[in-house]
């Protein structure tokens, strides 16, 4: 199939696009309930304590499988398939947590809703890099990914503000599930293969190796420092306040990643990510230096939590943008996958390193992380290409 970039680029916004964003920021959603689920699962009364890191761990591990070999199936065999498949895996996976009272399915109910999504977000990062103009491209990433933490938000707020009952928080997650399920199954139905999959999957690819320095090192900030600072942080070191925790902290991401969404998509990459990752460790190190007044006011806590957060979504934004701008269309879905891989691995290890650690060892593990994240800004920033106006190939 030849695909005429200029003239596919001067294209208007049409309908079949309107519901390819429907389709990808409805699977976000689910994703940001999944991401949510796990930390607060812990509070559920039938939970043994005991059992909490391995809750917590499972939710990693499946992002871990699904990014990548998903990703990977999707270079092969299509953005489209995949879509259809990754859908169905997720919503039985929330169901199988919504209508459980075991621990033995509910563990396995966690991993296969997350390793669905994380071959959607794969995949959805991929999709809308090829198939929309570069115009709408960094602006369509940045508000579909942000729907993740819009659905943290809410699925925090239905635990803070719901009256508490384990039936409540079942059944709102049940609701979630089967709307989600519906709205992203019947609108994949009607979206199309991707235009440059269909056009170049069958080209060698370009393994740039030095792609996966900063943009693995960004990850691993994102990934590990958002799931730590804002997810959990509330379980390990707070469980009284995890819904307060998560709740404030991601509202802020949410509205950081509404408003800038629409305003920076055509911004240079580069300098969102140096300004992101900039701001989350110096955030994070003002934390640190005051971490002993920071233990006897859970409102600092938050405020420096929010501070954090407004600045990491830039980097969030940055490093959506990057990963599917970065790799050509036969390798893209592989390349994603690859460099998420990396993140969710350290998250895994994570888990296991910090739970029943001092906060004090949490505070300076997670400083590391977003000094990680910093460095791999600072070296895209110098040695990396800059994307926002690039043709996707």
């Amino acid at each position: 199939m030849e695909l005429n970039v200029d003239i596919y680029e001067k294209r208007s916004w049409d309908y079949l696009d309107s519901v390819s964003i429907i389709a990808l920021a409805s699977s976000f959603f689910m994703w940001g309930v999944a991401l949510s689920i796990a930390p607060l699962i812990t509070t559920w009364p039938f939970i043994p304590v005991k059992y909490d890191v391995f809750i917590i761990a499972t939710s990693p591990a499946g992002l871990l499988f699904g990014n990548l070999f998903l990703g990977i199936f999707s270079d092969r065999f299509g953005r489209k398939r995949l879509f259809m498949l990754t859908v169905v895996i997720t919503a039985i996976g929330l169901l199988i947590i919504a209508l459980s009272y075991s621990l033995l399915l509910i563990i396995p109910g966690i991993f296969m809703a997350e390793f669905g999504l994380g071959g959607d977000e794969t995949v959805s990062l991929a999709y809308i890099a090829e198939m929309l103009p570069k115009r709408y491209r960094g602006t369509a990433i940045a508000e579909t990914t942000n729907m993740a933490n819009i659905a943290i938000t809410i699925m925090a707020g239905i635990f803070i503000f719901v009256n508490y009952s384990l039936y409540n928080e079942k059944v709102s997650l049940l609701i979630i599930a089967i709307l989600g399920f519906i709205i992203a199954f019947f609108s994949r139905l009607k979206i199309r293969e991707s235009i440059r999959w269909e056009a170049y999957h069958k080209e060698k690819p370009d393994k740039n190796l030095f792609r996966y320095l900063p943009l693995g090192f960004m990850g691993i900030a994102i990934i590990v420092g958002f799931a730590f600072s804002d997810l959990v942080l509330g379980p390990f070191e707070f469980p009284k306040y995890s819904a307060i925790i998560i709740f404030f902290s991601v509202l802020a991401e949410s509205l950081t990643g509404i408003i800038a969404g629409l305003i920076l998509g055509r911004s240079k990459r580069k300098n969102l990510a140096l300004f992101g990752f900039t701001g989350l460790f110096v955030s994070w190190l003002f934390l640190v230096i005051f971490l002993k007044d920071v233990l006897f006011s859970i409102s600092l806590l938050i405020i420096i939590l929010i501070i954090n957060g407004v600045t990491g979504e830039f980097g969030w934004m940055a490093r959506g943008m990057l990963e599917p701008e970065n790799f050509l269309t036969s390798f893209r879905g592989t390349g994603v996958g690859i460099v998420r891989s990396i993140g969710y691995l350290i998250y895994i290890f994570t888990v296991f390193a910090l739970y029943n650690s001092s906060i004090t060892v949490y505070a300076y593990y997670l400083l590391i992380i977003y000094l990680i994240g910093f460095a791999g800004a600072v070296i895209y920033m110098l040695y990396g290409r800059e994307t926002n106006n690039i043709l996707i190939h």
